[in-house]
């Protein structure tokens, strides 16, 4: 999923939240992630929260949706 301004944080979640993905950073970088939420109250704007263990129960870091250019769930990236 392309992510840019019109993306629903909503959909964002329904697909992504609590599973393993590749995340494309609009500076070409890729991180194999664990999204554990997608939020958007904490910091006013919309973010992945994620971990590297793949655990429910905690985030390490977000990132703000402004600095992703696409998101995949991992295993349907090429």
């Amino acid at each position: 999923m392309r992510i840019n301004e019109k993306t629903n944080i909503w959909d964002v979640m329904d697909i992504f939240n609590r599973k393993w993905c590749i995340v494309t950073m609009k500076d070409g970088r890729k991180e194999r992630l664990y999204v554990v939420d997608v939020d958007y109250e904490t910091f006013g704007y919309d973010m992945i929260i994620y971990n590297y263990t793949g655990s429910d129960s905690y985030g390490i870091d977000d990132i703000p949706f402004s600095k992703i250019d696409e998101i995949v769930i991992n295993g349907d990236y090429l």
